[in-house]
């Protein structure tokens, strides 16, 4: 297609696409919250709910999986908003390696898709000054097949992009199999979402040479901390954008914040749960809304999507508010980081709290090289100890990276320091696994192609372990 065709053609999609970063929102979300909610009235779940078409939103319980599990188990004509035939079944990995079932209307997903892809794709590849996509370019995604939400999203945005770019590589081949399209093609790619470990431990060494991407994309915390590296290696900052089986695809890219994330109020109703400074939730859990959120404050996410059942749904993920707005894309709009899962913190003692993102900060501090990790709650005794499991990229002697992992702790974390200093004992173990222990282990995922680096259950470590 000639250029500047292209060029125009992507011009208008982007003002189509992109202009509800600059609308006041506010309005529109109260009165598709209202919408949502009147529909939601006649349904046999809505009704479990307690939802009528007089119903507050603010007089609304919140709601977890066991609201909807006999629903998604045994489905009734007459309990969902469509009828059944129009529904798709997607599972998740679930707590305690128990599977559990969802089932979403494909209106649903087809209009999320319809209105998230076209301004994800735009903003994956900002290069901070304008859009630098062009019709035709092609995107990678190393995603999971199967019944996993990415699958369906995979197979309906295929579709409906089909005349803006080209998607590669076939989402049911194995993990490592598409790790190897991807560095024998890597040149006939613009977009790619890989992990940053498959990124910077294998294809980077494969290639060779540094990528010409014009967007790298990634669901990792460790985003924002890497981000410079990613630059260097790739030509682009990491875009990072928050979706979740239960809220879908509800948010799109910050350009001024690489690694952080913008709601995508077309889509859902958001809604956080201020937390205290211990990171829990307070007694009594009012929500606030979008138009409320406090820069510096952490919150838990409380999402309603417009056209699912799931409705004021307590999520397990906290965000941190970093900005009001985002001045590359002329919007004022709370922009948000991923802190932590609320249920993936480790705690030693009630003295120290750590989450993911502070973790990932410390492992950089210290200065080792590794690949990932692995850190968990262990009890000796009566004594509670961070223990990281950890591959390295070269191999260092494991009383040095104990060292310097620990400085690195107690130089970031006053209450780690305190721990050490009034119980008087070393609190940190460490442990080192094989070269190429976490590949194994990606690949082995039937899932999301992710590693838990906080908390990982007991039958996914023992996996990791024995590879």
């Amino acid at each position: 297609m000639n250029r500047y065709l292209s060029d125009a053609i992507i011009g208008v999609v982007g003002r189509f696409s992109l202009g509800f970063l600059r609308e006041d929102p506010y309005d529109k979300m109260e009165r598709m919250l209202q919408k949502k909610i009147r529909r939601m009235a006649n349904t046999g779940i809505g009704k479990e709910l307690g939802l009528t078409t007089q119903t507050r939103q603010k007089d609304l319980a919140l709601t977890g999986y066991d609201q909807y599990r006999k629903y998604y188990e045994k489905p009734g004509e007459g309990d969902f908003l469509y009828p059944l035939g129009e529904y798709l079944l997607v599972t998740t990995s679930g707590t305690m390696s128990l599977p559990k079932k969802y089932l979403f209307p494909k209106a649903a997903l087809s209009d999320n898709m319809r209105k998230t892809l076209l301004a994800k794709i735009l903003l994956y590849t900002h290069d901070g000054e304008k859009v630098t996509f062009q019709i035709g370019d092609t995107m990678y995604a190393n995603l999971p097949g199967g019944t996993q939400i990415s699958s369906h999203y995979v197979d309906i945005g295929g579709k409906q992009s089909s005349f803006f770019m080209k998607k590669c590589p076939d989402p049911n081949m194995p993990f490592d199999a598409k790790v190897d399209y991807f560095v024998e093609h890597h040149e006939e790619i613009d977009i790619a979402y890989m992990t940053i470990p498959t990124l910077l431990d294998d294809v980077i060494p494969r290639v060779g040479e540094k990528l010409s991407l014009k967007g790298f994309v990634v669901q990792d915390s460790a985003a924002a901390i890497y981000k410079d590296k990613i630059k260097e290696v790739t030509g682009s900052y990491p875009k990072v954008s928050y979706g979740s089986t239960e809220a879908l695809a509800c948010s799109v890219p910050s350009i001024q914040h690489p690694g952080a994330f913008i709601m995508d109020w077309r889509v859902v109703y958001p809604e956080f749960i201020p937390l205290d400074e211990r990171e829990a939730l307070p007694e009594d859990s009012e929500t606030v809304k979008l138009s409320e959120v406090e820069k510096g404050r952490r919150y838990r996410f409380v999402v309603t999507p417009s056209l699912t059942e799931i409705h004021k749904y307590l999520m397990p993920d906290i965000f941190e508010c970093i900005s009001h707005g985002d001045d590359c894309l002329d919007t004022d709009l709370p922009v948000f980081k991923y802190y932590s899962r609320g249920d993936k913190l480790v705690v030693l003692h009630n003295f120290t709290r750590i989450a993911e993102e502070e973790l990932l900060q410390v492992m950089r501090d210290s200065g080792i090289g590794y690949v990932d990790f692995t850190a968990r709650r262990e009890t000796e005794g009566y004594r509670d100890y961070l223990k990281i499991y950890v591959e390295l990229t070269e191999e260092k002697p494991v009383q040095e990276v104990h060292r310097s992992i620990g400085e690195a702790l107690a130089e970031f974390d006053r209450d780690w320091r305190d721990l050490v200093e009034f119980l008087k004992y070393d609190p940190l173990k460490v442990e080192l696994l094989p070269r190429g222990s976490f590949k194994r282990y990606l690949a082995r995922q039937s899932g999301m192609y992710r590693v838990d680096r906080v908390q990982m259950r007991d039958e996914k470590l023992d996996l990791l372990l024995s590879l």
